[in-house]
């Protein structure tokens, strides 16, 4: 006897969140979550419109993507908004992507937005669920306070897309979690469980889901979405460790990032390291553990 796929469902909506209902409900427990109150104490929303955006930083230069994360090019913000944005028809993925990323690693080649990053940072605060010490990546102690506001958090970056870009289906790295706040525009987007993972990918691969290969991803089909749903402005969802997503752009977007690993998911940090990750992976958390702009300056002497 045959069972009916359970349809995708949209995300619970809370507010007035404390820390430890967002800890002990959703992170321990890998659930992902749509705070819709957690930019009560920003600045207003019209302050991340794209031609406010384009006044402050416009001539600056940017990282552009695909619709994955391997580097495409660089230009200045105000050439791709200029391109890109405002366009009434496009083909979905046909568009490339602004993930302006704070440092990755320790290459000034490419052109990071820790600077810029600097000069909003009174434009935005720490959410008021999100803990302010007890992290393993980055670390900080139960003493030690911080801020994504002001300290350096991996994949802490803005994300600038016109309609019609997309991020293809992926779990993020490092076992971590990701907050994706929505600034301005909307995203629509579907998420599976990690369970979920031998239908979605195959020798490294993760399937497309809007043109999925078939003969790559034979068990494709017995897949199933967990989450069919739209982030609206000032909305923040939790993406948790291990859930695949796929976003796309159905209007001209803004948001704002960070990934993270608090204390409470030490255990599966370790079991995910035991795993062996990836070189790329391995590299990106000896910066992070070594050489990162917060434990440089940590450093005695600086």
């Amino acid at each position: 006897m045959s069972t009916q796929a359970k349809a995708p469902a949209r995300l619970e909506r809370v507010s007035n969140l404390s820390e430890e209902t967002f800890v002990s409900d959703y992170l321990q427990k890998n659930r992902p979550v749509v705070v819709s109150d957690a930019m009560r104490d920003w600045a207003p929303l019209d302050t991340w419109k794209p031609d406010a955006l384009a006044r402050r930083f416009g001539s600056e230069r940017v990282q552009i993507y695909g619709d994955l994360f391997r580097l495409a090019g660089i230009g200045t913000l105000a050439e791709y908004l200029q391109r890109y944005f405002g366009k009434e028809s496009v083909a979905s993925g046909s568009v490339p992507y602004v993930r302006w990323y704070c440092h990755l690693a320790d290459d000034e080649r490419v052109p990071w937005a820790d600077e810029a990053f600097k000069k909003f940072q009174n434009d935005w605060a720490r959410p008021h669920f999100f803990p302010d010490s007890s992290f393993v990546l980055p670390y900080r102690g139960a003493a030690e306070k911080i801020d994504p506001t002001r300290d350096w958090f991996p994949a802490r970056g803005l994300f600038i897309s016109a309609k019609g870009a997309r991020t293809r289906l992926h779990a993020d790295p490092w076992c971590s979690d990701a907050l994706l706040c929505q600034l301005y525009g909307r995203k629509e987007f579907v998420m599976y469980e990690p369970e979920q993972a031998r239908f979605l990918t195959n020798a490294g691969k993760t399937v497309d889901v809007e043109a999925p290969d078939t003969q790559a991803f034979p068990d494709f089909s017995q897949a199933h979405p967990a989450v069919q749903d739209t982030l609206e402005p000032g909305e923040i969802v939790l993406v948790p460790a291990g859930w695949f997503h796929h976003f796309n752009s159905v209007t001209d977007s803004v948001s704002l990032t960070w990934n993270f690993v608090h204390a409470c998911r030490l255990q599966e940090f370790i079991l995910y390291m035991l795993h062996t990750p990836s070189e790329g992976e391995m590299k990106q958390l000896a910066y992070a553990y070594l050489e990162s702009p917060g434990v440089r300056e940590s450093r005695p002497g600086k």
